[in-house]
């Protein structure tokens, strides 16, 4: 009787989620750009509602995970969309694209060891953490086709201002958890039973007697230090967003024809702000070299400048009040922190598996995929050996050849974009791609929705942009 009535309690919220999601699917798939918007604003807040009611409410754990599943539902119905609009004659009209090929290539690659990897690999993975494994490693690159179907994204410069927006919120929200929030807060809310409970990855919070992900401290000067997580409930997760928030932000402030606000420097301000307080050394790299590049290709040698100096001005500022800062750039610097070590041991491993399985151990057998499911993560802590060690070497390429492509494709589409909103388009793709195969180095990035899910995207408005933006102007394509 209890569980009847459990079930009953909760049949009206999950139907109503169901009914809504439908017919908002209905009217955003005439207009699929509507559900970039929506992923815009509703990710970067999903972490925390699914805390919230499965660590804080006490919601049960498949409800939860059907309530979460909105997204891969949203996912697969614009992809779906996007096919049958382009049978139909009504999509963009574009040719065929090498990007296009290398993001079918790793889907069909990785569709492939779904269906063979235990088989042919020798994989001991359980179809549960292949399927998994397919999420974090693909599934999401089906936006690129989406993206590739609406170009209209470039038409305006609507979809970086909100990530203005977002990014200033995050920033505004870690600010204020880094002074009044505390750790004991995070385990009522929810945050720790989430983590251990609903995603099943102990191991990464095994280091602190509050259940919460180790990387919300690190060690600055012998003294443990908190770091921001925001809405997204640790640090990496907080920072790696900023992948395209940063470089937004960036070229919105100096695409524009006319002189930007004061108040949206005030804002990039915050958001830089924001991005320190998660204490996230490569992200942070990645992102100052995403503003770098921008810079440069904005012709601003003057603010570039000016930008070194405040940043070195602000570094020495801060050794000499904290003597601590001063040994831990510099132990950043000389590879010798906790996070280094770990690196360098997860990509031996990484690399030793490549060279052992050419063709990959199939998906789910690294980082947190295969720690949910208590397997030994051959890799961790890169995204290059991520899909090596899983898809192996063809893998590892067509990746690359993602990256390649969409790098060109912002470029082209900054060169030889009509109107500012595609050059800024293209100035922001290129940058995110720099700051993804940067950062790619040291994370696992497309575990984080905000990232993956705009990211690809945005590759794909871009390639259809650039294409276009070719055939107007031959004589400029080289």
């Amino acid at each position: 009787m209890a569980v009847v009535l459990l079930a009953s309690a909760w049949a009206l919220p999950v139907a109503a989620v169901v009914l809504g999601l439908a017919v908002v699917a209905g009217y955003a798939l005439r207009r699929p750009t509507r559900w970039l918007t929506l992923f815009t604003w509703a990710l970067p807040l999903h972490i925390l509602a699914m805390a919230v009611l499965f660590g804080g409410l006490g919601v049960p754990g498949p409800t939860v995970r059907i309530i979460a599943a909105w997204k891969e539902l949203a996912v697969a119905l614009l992809l779906a969309a996007a096919v049958v609009r382009a049978i139909a004659g009504r999509g963009a009209r574009c040719a065929i694209s090498g990007v296009d090929m290398a993001v079918g290539g790793l889907g069909a690659l990785a569709v492939t060891y779904l269906l063979g990897a235990s088989a042919l690999l020798g994989a001991n993975a359980p179809l549960e953490a292949q399927l998994y494994g397919f999420r974090d490693a693909v599934f999401f690159t089906a936006l690129y086709f989406v993206g590739r179907a609406t170009p209209a994204v470039g038409d305006d410069d609507a979809a970086v201002r909100r990530l203005l927006k977002v990014g200033l919120l995050t920033s505004v929200v870690a600010i204020v958890e880094r002074i009044v929030v505390t750790p004991e807060m995070l385990v009522i809310m929810g945050a720790a039973s989430y983590f251990n409970d609903f995603l099943g990855v102990s191991a990464v919070t095994a280091g602190n007697e509050y259940g919460l992900p180790d990387n919300y401290w690190t060690m600055i000067g012998g003294r443990e230090v908190q770091r921001a997580g925001s809405v997204y409930l640790s640090s990496q997760g907080f920072a790696i967003p900023f992948l395209i928030i940063v470089p937004a932000v960036t070229a919105l402030l100096l695409g524009r024809e006319r002189r930007a606000p004061a108040l949206w420097w005030i804002a990039y301000g915050v958001i830089w702000a924001g991005l320190l307080l998660s204490i996230t050394r490569m992200t942070i790299v990645a992102c100052f070299v995403q503003l770098v590049l921008l810079i440069v290709l904005y012709r601003r040698p003057g603010l570039l400048a000016g930008i070194m100096l405040a940043g070195v001005g602000a570094l020495l500022a801060g050794m000499a009040v904290s003597p601590g800062l001063a040994s831990f750039v510099w132990q950043t610097l000389t590879w010798q922190t906790g996070s280094s070590v770990s690196h360098l041991k997860d990509w031996t491993a990484g690399v030793s598996a490549t060279m052992e399985h050419p063709l990959g151990l199939g998906l789910g057998t690294s980082d947190q995929t295969a720690l949910r499911f208590n397997l030994k993560a051959v890799t961790a802590d890169n995204l290059y050996l991520k899909y090596a060690a899983e898809l192996g070497v063809p893998g590892l390429l067509a990746y690359l050849t993602v990256l390649g492509g969409a790098a060109r494709a912002g470029l082209r589409a900054f060169r030889l974009g009509a109107t500012e909103a595609q050059r800024m388009l293209g100035a922001v793709v290129l940058a995110a791609t720099t700051g993804v195969a940067i950062n790619g180095v040291t994370a696992v990035l497309f575990n984080q929705m905000v990232l993956s899910y705009i990211f690809f995207w945005f590759v794909g408005a871009c390639v259809t942009v650039s294409q276009r933006a070719a055939v107007a102007a031959p004589g400029r394509a080289a």
